[in-house]
């Protein structure tokens, strides 16, 4: 029942290779799925209509402004409290 390095070792070969082998052939077939697909789905699903930049009103760049205020009253806050 005694085997020789030489055997173990192109034992360990042999396994290495098919190891090797397997995760090989799942890696194509991963890259096969994922290919596949990305076809179908731009082939079937519909486009999302492209939605032109458009500047914002007026009432949302105040919001913009108030945000602004608030985000400098909160830092005047926080600044006075660590100063204490």
């Amino acid at each position: 029942m005694e085997s020789s390095i030489g055997e173990l070792v192109l034992s360990g070969v042999k396994l290495m290779f098919i190891g090797m082998g397997i995760v090989y052939l799942f890696l194509a077939l991963l890259v096969w799925v994922i290919s596949t697909t990305s076809k179908l789905i731009h082939r079937y699903a519909p486009e999302h209509p492209r939605i032109p930049s458009v500047i914002p009103p007026a009432h949302e760049r105040e919001a913009e402004s108030e945000d602004t205020e608030l985000v400098a009253a909160i830092t005047a806050a926080i600044h006075q409290y660590q100063n204490k």
